[in-house]
């Protein structure tokens, strides 16, 4: 059985609750044709904390909508660490860049939120968008697995 936990350091993105959650990360891998019994973390957090990722990781000193670290990632720094092969990393989305991507798309927060988690969890799967064939690949299964889900 797949599981998410949920870590809060911001709440209130209107229409997303814990079993939300839950059947977008169920739909996700279902639709990814990825192993139900996976697992993963979501935090959604702050902008400080998002900023202060995104500047440790990627180098960037602002914000971001969405970080995500894979437990394949994160286990190269922990050699001894004894990773289950079922949990695939860490997705981070910030609340507040959230908001305002909803408010600029004119869209709910919930479907934005929709969008930024596949998004999130498709990285943990191994999807990048660093070239445009992976690009493409990627963008068409978000596309995919959003409108089954919105």
């Amino acid at each position: 059985m797949s599981q998410v936990f949920i870590a809060y350091d911001e709440y209130a993105i209107e229409g997303v609750d814990d079993e939300f959650i839950h059947f977008v990360f169920d739909m996700t891998i279902s639709m990814a044709d990825k192993s139900a019994e996976s697992e993963m973390g979501l935090i959604i957090t702050t902008n400080d904390r998002i900023k202060d990722l995104n500047f440790r990781y990627r180098g960037k000193d602002k914000p971001t909508n969405v970080l995500s670290f894979a437990s394949s990632e994160i286990a190269k720094d922990f050699v001894s660490a004894d990773i289950d092969a079922n949990y695939l990393g860490d997705v981070y989305i910030s609340s507040a860049e959230l908001m305002r991507e909803a408010g600029e798309l004119g869209i709910a927060p919930k479907d934005r939120f929709v969008q930024l988690f596949v998004h999130g969890v498709l990285h943990l799967f191994g999807f990048d968008h660093e070239n445009a064939k992976d690009a493409e690949v990627m963008e068409s299964m978000e596309d995919k697995i959003t409108a089954a889900i919105l």
